[in-house]
C-alpha cells in the first residue's frame, strides 16, 4: 500500500512526490498520515461503556482512595497492581483525612474475573508515611509495602513486563516509583524475577526533574530499542507531560515536554501512555485533563468534572 498526499506527520513535512511504502505493517487510522482526502467521512470517538463490577477495594487494607491501577496481559494472565488506601477521616483534614499506602495485586485469566491471591509477603506492624503505626493482617494481597520513605513508591507504583529480548530474568518485570524526602523527587526504579517480590535496581531515583506525584508511564519500545517513560510536570501554569528515554532502565535522556501540534493547553494528569500492541510503532495515550479546581468550563456539558482524552504519537514526542 502506498500514498502520495501533502500533509504533516507528526510535525514533520511529507511531500506530495513522497510515497509512504508500509510493507506489511498495521496501520491505524487516527491521524492523518496515510490520509490524502477525506469526503464525507469523519473520525468518531466512541465513549467506553460500564459493565460488570472487576474488583472491589474491600479488603482492611483498601478502601476509597485507592486508584493508579496497572494492569497488564502476562502469558495466560493478566495482573492487576493498585494503590490500595482508605479514607479514614474528613477532607478538612487533609492529607490526615488518609490512611497508609501500600500496593494491592489481584490477576485474571479473562480480564473480568479478578481475585486477589493471599501472598503473605507482609504482615504485622508497619509505619506509614505520616509515621503512623498500622498493622497488616495475614493473608493479604500486598506485594509492597514501600521503603519507609517520607512519601513513598507505593503512591505511583506502576509496574511493566520487559519485553527486551535483552532483559536479564531477575529484571523481566521493571517499575517506578514516587520518592520524596528531605527536598528529593524523583522517581525510583524497581525489578522483579517473578512479578510478586519486588526490590530497588538502586537506592537514589533515576528521574529527578518533574512532579512526580503521579502515575508514571514505562515500557519497553521495540521498534526504537529504548525504554521510554512519560510523567507529570507543570508547564507555563498547567499540569503537563515530560518524557525522557533509557538504554538500560538506569540512566535516562534529560526529560522534555511532549507537545501537542499547536492545541491550547489544558491540564493533562497522569500521563497514560503505550505503543498499540498490533502497531507498536504509534503510540496512544489516555492522559486525565483535569478541570482545575472543578469549576465550570464552556466546552464541558456538566459542572464539576473532568475527564479522558485520546491523543496518539508516531515518535513519542509529537501527540
Amino acid at each position: 500500500m502506498a500514498c502520495m498526499s501533502v500533509f504533516f506527520a507528526g510535525n514533520m513535512p511529507v511531500s506530495a512526490t513522497d510515497t509512504i511504502d508500509i510493507g506489511s505493517r498495521l496501520e491505524l487510522f487516527v491521524d492523518d498520515y496515510l490520509i490524502d482526502k477525506a469526503d464525507g467521512v469523519t473520525r468518531e470517538l466512541h465513549s467506553p461503556q460500564r459493565r460488570n463490577v472487576a474488583i472491589r477495594f474491600d479488603k482492611p487494607w483498601e478502601g476509597g482512595a485507592c486508584g493508579y491501577v496497572t494492569v497488564f496481559q502476562d502469558d495466560d494472565r493478566c495482573r492487576m497492581y493498585y494503590r490500595a488506601q482508605d479514607i479514614v477521616g474528613p477532607y478538612s483534614k487533609f492529607p490526615n483525612m488518609y490512611g497508609p499506602e501500600v500496593v494491592g495485586y489481584a490477576e485474571s485469566k479473562d480480564g473480568i474475573n479478578w481475585s486477589k491471591p493471599k501472598l503473605n509477603l507482609y504482615h504485622g506492624e508497619f509505619i506509614s508515611r505520616y509515621k503512623k503505626k498500622f498493622n497488616v493482617p495475614r493473608d493479604n494481597n500486598i506485594v509492597w509495602l514501600g521503603t519507609g520513605r517520607l512519601v513513598d513508591s507505593t503512591h505511583n507504583f506502576s509496574p511493566f513486563k520487559d519485553t527486551n529480548p535483552n532483559c536479564k530474568p531477575e529484571e523481566r518485570y521493571k517499575a517506578f516509583g514516587r520518592i520524596f524526602d528531605k527536598g528529593n523527587d524523583g522517581l525510583l526504579a524497581f525489578k522483579s524475577p517473578d512479578a510478586i517480590h519486588w526490590s530497588l535496581m538502586q537506592d537514589n531515583p533515576v528521574i529527578t526533574k518533574g512532579r512526580n506525584d503521579t502515575h508514571p508511564a514505562i515500557f519497553w519500545d521495540s521498534v526504537r530499542g529504548r525504554y521510554v517513560e512519560y510523567h507529570r510536570q507543570m508547564r507555563g501554569g498547567y499540569r503537563d507531560i515530560l518524557t525522557a528515554t533509557s538504554s538500560d532502565f538506569l540512566h535516562w535522556t534529560e526529560p522534555v515536554f511532549v507537545e501537542y501540534g499547536g492545541a491550547k493547553p489544558e491540564h493533562l494528569y497522569s500521563p497514560k501512555v503505550l505503543p498499540y500492541f498490533r502497531a507498536p510503532h504509534i503510540f496512544l495515550a489516555f492522559p486525565m485533563r483535569l478541570v482545575s479546581g472543578r469549576v465550570w468550563v464552556k466546552e464541558h456539558p456538566e459542572h464539576e468534572i473532568s475527564d479522558g482524552v485520546f491523543l496518539s504519537s508516531r515518535d513519542g514526542l509529537h501527540f
